[in-house]
C-alpha cells in the first residue's frame, strides 16, 4: 500500500463539499483545505509569506501544494516554487493567465489556430485590421467586460468603465507574484490591465481537459458547451462530446504542441477551442494552466476515475492511472449552470433537507452551490450578460433521461430570489 501524502488543497469556499466528497474515503491523501476567500481576508503577500515559512520550518508538513482555480493555483505556484514542491511554474502561469502573453505564444507555435489579436491601444491608433472585433481583459474572468465591438468608441467606453475595476481584480496576482523570486515579466506587468481585441471566431465551443507529467502529454476529456440566446452565458456542458477521428488528431496534434511552448509541466491544463468539424477548423479561446474544476464530476461520473484524484498523484510524482476494473454506471453527464438575467436579493439557498431528498432520489446527482442567502447575485463574478448561482452534474445514458432528471431536480433545490 502506498504511503499517505499530505496535500494542502487551495480552493474557493463553494469548491469544499465537492472536495471532501472526493476524499472521503480516498486513505492515500490527507488533505487539509484553505480558501481563496480566507487568503484575501488575511491579505495574499501576509499569507504567502507565512505559508511559505511554515512548510519550510516544517519540510514534511504537506507532500504537496494544490490550487483550483486562477487565484489559488497562482498562489500554490508561489508557495511550491519556494518549498520545492511540484506544480505549475511561475513562468507557464503567466504565459497561460495573460491572454496577450499567451496569444503572442500561440501565434508561434500554432499559427493556424490563432485568432488575430492585438492590445487596445494598437486597436485604437488604427495598426489593426481586424473587424468585427471582439474585447476582452488581457486577464480576463469569467467573461467579465468580454464583447463584441463595432467601433474605437465602444472600446473607449469599455476602457473608461471597466480599467479601474480590472486593475483591483488584478492586484492579488500582482501581490503573489511580488513574493516570488523568479524574474519580473516585464511584459505581464505592462499588459495585464489592458484590454485585447481579437477576431471573432465562430464554431462549437469545447474544452479540452488534460495533464502534463514529466513532459509527457495526456488528454482524458473534451466536452461540448451550449449557451443560452446571449451567446455569452453558459446554459450547460455535455461530456463526453464525440469528436471525428480527423478533428480528434488535429486537437490532440495541437495541444502536443501548444503546452510545452507555455512551459507546462507536471500540471493539468485546458484548452478552450472553438471548432468546426466539417471544415477541419480549429480556434483556441484560451489555455489555463489549472484543472477545470468545474467539470471534475462531470469527468468521474462517466470515466469512473477522479480527476481531482490524479491531480494529487502529479502534485505528489505519481503518474495517473486508470483502475481497469472500474464499473461505468453513465455513458453522459450535463453540467448545468442555473442563471439569472437580473441581478437579483438571494432570499433562500437549499437546505439540508432539500439536499438530502434528492440524494435519495438522484444519488448519482452533483449540487454545487456558489452563492449565500441574504446577499446579491451581483456580490459574486459574473459575466456581463447573467448571473450564475449553482452548478449541477446530472449523469444518465441519454438525453432524455439526463433532462428528465434536471426538470425535477431543479425546483427540489429550493432557491428564492427577490427583485431588486
Amino acid at each position: 500500500m502506498l504511503e499517505t501524502k499530505k496535500i494542502l488543497f487551495i480552493c474557493d469556499q463553494s469548491d469544499i463539499p465537492i472536495i471532501e466528497s472526493s476524499f472521503a474515503n480516498e486513505p492515500g491523501y490527507n488533505i487539509t483545505l484553505e480558501t481563496s476567500e480566507k487568503i484575501f481576508n488575511i491579505g495574499v503577500k501576509e499569507y504567502l509569506r507565512e505559508t511559505i515559512h511554515l512548510i519550510n520550518s516544517n519540510p514534511d508538513m504537506f507532500d504537496a501544494v494544490i490550487g483550483t482555480h486562477d487565484s489559488s493555483a497562482v498562489f500554490a505556484a508561489v508557495i511550491c516554487e519556494q518549498t520545492g514542491k511540484i506544480f505549475a511554474s511561475i513562468n507557464s502561469i503567466i504565459n497561460c493567465q495573460n491572454k496577450y502573453i499567451s496569444r503572442t505564444i500561440q501565434s508561434r507555435c500554432v499559427p493556424e489556430c490563432t485568432p488575430d489579436f492585438c492590445l487596445d491601444r494598437d486597436y485604437l491608433q488604427g495598426n489593426s485590421n481586424i473587424a468585427p472585433v471582439f474585447v476582452k481583459p488581457a486577464r480576463s474572468n469569467v467573461s467579465f467586460s468580454s464583447q463584441q465591438i463595432n467601433s474605437p468608441d465602444t472600446l473607449l467606453e469599455l476602457i473608461a468603465l471597466n480599467t479601474e475595476k480590472i486593475i483591483d481584480y488584478n492586484g492579488y496576482f500582482v501581490d503573489a507574484l511580488a513574493i516570488s523570486t523568479a524574474e519580473q515579466n516585464q511584459q505581464n506587468l505592462e499588459t495585464l490591465n489592458r484590454f485585447l481585441c481579437e477576431e471573432v471566431i465562430k464554431g462549437d465551443q469545447v474544452t479540452v481537459d488534460g495533464y502534463v507529467f514529466n513532459d509527457d502529454v495526456k488528454i482524458f476529456g473534451v466536452t461540448k458547451a451550449h449557451f443560452f440566446e446571449d451567446g455569452i452565458s453558459f446554459k450547460h456542458h455535455e461530456f463526453p462530446y464525440d469528436l471525428n477521428p480527423a478533428m480528434q488528431s488535429k486537437i490532440h496534434s495541437t495541444v502536443i504542441n501548444l503546452i510545452p511552448a507555455l512551459a507546462l509541466n507536471n500540471t493539468f491544463f485546458n484548452v478552450e477551442l472553438r471548432i468546426d468539424e466539417a471544415l477541419g477548423k480549429i480556434y483556441i479561446i484560451e489555455v489555463n494552466s489549472r484543472i477545470a474544476f468545474q467539470f471534475a464530476k462531470t469527468i468521474k461520473a462517466v470515466k469512473g476515475f477522479d480527476p481531482l484524484l490524479w491531480l494529487c498523484d502529479v502534485a505528489t510524482g505519481r503518474k495517473p492511472t486508470v483502475d481497469k476494473d472500474i464499473k461505468l454506471a453513465f455513458k453522459y453527464c450535463y453540467n448545468f449552470e442555473l442563471r439569472k438575467f437580473k441581478d437579483k436579493k438571494i432570499i433562500k439557498t437549499p437546505i439540508k433537507a432539500n439536499l438530502e431528498e434528492i440524494k435519495i432520489l438522484y444519488p448519482e446527482v452533483e449540487i454545487r452551490n456558489i452563492v449565500r442567502e441574504n446577499t446579491y447575485l451581483s456580490d459574486y463574478k459574473q459575466n456581463p450578460a447573467s448571473y450564475r448561482y449553482c452548478i449541477l452534474d446530472i449523469p444518465g445514458n441519454n438525453r432524455e433521461e439526463i433532462m428528465n432528471k434536471f426538470e425535477q431536480v431543479k425546483p427540489m433545490l429550493g432557491y428564492q430570489f427577490e427583485d431588486i
